[in-house]
This record gives C-alpha cells, sequence and structure tokens, in this order.
C-alpha cells in the first residue's frame, strides 16, 4: 500500500492551517462600543483557555489507507497574549503515531516503512495578529479535513475523526498567518520551514470551549481593528 495525499493540518498556537469552505459562524460577545470585556480581559480570557486545555488527542482513519489508524497528540504551550500589540505569541506541538495491522506492508516512495519511520514530531511556534484576522468560525476537524480532499479534486478520500475535535477557523484575505515549523520524521533529521498562510485555526477537545474561545476572539479582533467591517459609502 502507497501513503498519499498529506493533508493534515499544521498547528501553530494550536493554529491549524487548512482550506476554506462552509462553517458556522459565531456571534461577537460585544461590539466595540458596548460594554463588553476590556481588550486586555479578552486577550487573558483566551491565554487562559488554550494554557488549560493540556493535551488534545485524538485519531484518524483514511479511506485510502486501510488499515492504518493514525494517532495525534496536540498540545500548545507558552502562550502569551499581548494586549498592547493585540498579539498571540504560542508554542505548538504535534505528535503523530500510526498502529498499523498486523501482516501489512506500508510504501512510502517505493520503500517498504515501518510505524517507527511514520511518527511525526513537529513543533510550532506562531505570531498571530488580532488586527488580521477577518471572519472567525466553528467546525468539526472532521469536516475540515474531508472538504480539502474535496477541494483537491479526491471527494473520494474521506477521513474519519474519533472522538469528535472542534476547530476555530480563523481566516483573511492576505497570507497574514506565520509560524515556523520543525518537524521530524522516524529516524529522519529535522526540517525547518517559515509558512505564511491566509487560514489558521485553534482545535479543541469540547465544542462548549471551542464556542467560548471563538466568541472571545471575534471581541478581540473587532477591538483591534480586524473583520472584515468596511462599507461603501454610498
Amino acid at each position: 500500500m502507497r501513503i498519499g495525499y498529506w493533508l493534515t493540518p499544521t498547528l501553530a498556537f494550536g493554529f491549524a492551517f487548512a482550506a476554506s469552505g462552509q462553517q458556522q459562524p459565531v456571534a461577537p460577545l460585544a461590539k466595540p462600543g458596548d460594554s463588553g470585556p476590556t481588550l486586555a480581559e479578552t486577550m487573558r480570557f483566551i491565554q487562559e483557555k488554550l494554557s488549560e486545555q493540556g493535551q488534545v488527542a485524538w485519531t484518524e482513519t483514511h479511506s485510502n489507507q486501510p488499515g492504518i489508524t493514525w494517532r495525534k497528540f496536540a498540545t500548545i504551550s507558552d502562550v502569551m497574549a499581548d494586549p498592547a500589540a493585540c498579539t498571540f505569541y504560542s508554542t505548538a506541538t504535534l505528535d503523530t503515531s500510526a498502529d498499523l495491522t498486523k501482516g501489512k506492508i506500508v510504501k512510502m516512495g517505493g520503500k517498504v516503512v515501518t510505524a517507527e519511520d511514520l511518527r511525526i514530531h513537529t513543533v510550532t511556534t506562531a505570531t498571530t495578529s488580532a488586527k488580521q484576522i477577518e471572519k472567525i468560525t466553528v467546525e468539526s476537524l472532521q469536516d475540515v479535513e474531508n472538504r480539502s480532499f474535496a477541494e483537491a479534486a479526491h471527494p473520494e478520500i474521506t477521513w474519519t475523526v474519533t472522538p469528535p475535535i472542534f476547530y476555530v477557523r480563523l481566516s483573511a484575505s492576505n497570507a497574514v498567518f506565520s509560524a515556523h515549523t520543525s518537524t521530524t520524521t522516524g529516524n529522519q533529521a529535522p526540517v525547518e520551514k517559515d509558512v505564511t498562510v491566509k487560514t489558521g485555526g485553534i482545535t479543541f477537545r469540547d465544542e462548549e470551549t471551542a464556542n467560548k474561545v471563538a466568541k472571545a476572539m471575534v471581541h478581540a479582533m473587532e477591538l483591534c481593528g480586524g473583520g472584515v467591517t468596511k462599507k461603501e459609502p454610498f
């Protein structure tokens, strides 16, 4: 069996870079002129919620990879909110391992690989400005991944995520989300990369927390002057 179509998001700030599509919009906590939480309070709330998450774990099975179960463990750390700069800083770690059905032969690049060869460790440091976020939505990670394949002209490939993981999606019309990643696959040397994309996201184990953080981020975005709020003069 040949492994292909690697569209799993790369975590940063707990952010997962992913494709666009239909999501559920999130109502803001309050408009900038209302008597809602201050920017400092809002950003501190987001920082605390992300920091207290601990490890978020799930498994994935892919329709084009029978006999393989992927296990993923994501942790966000060193989250720092800077209200004066309307900016979040963080480090995220994603560990991926593969459980192979006994007797299953897997190939990559024409070579047979083992479960150890498929082990992936990624560390991402990210800087995200609330001023540059234009839209925030909430959806399931499974929907994000399956939509990515459909948009890549592979609707026949589907992924199943267990248990359900929820995803707060941040988007902008320009590539404004930046991060540095260090990825180690098996026993290979780490690969360092700087990325800048239009879409980022945060993974959560429960929908309630995802919605709370999303609403707080909408409020921070608006207080910082982000969001698509420009209107035609006439």
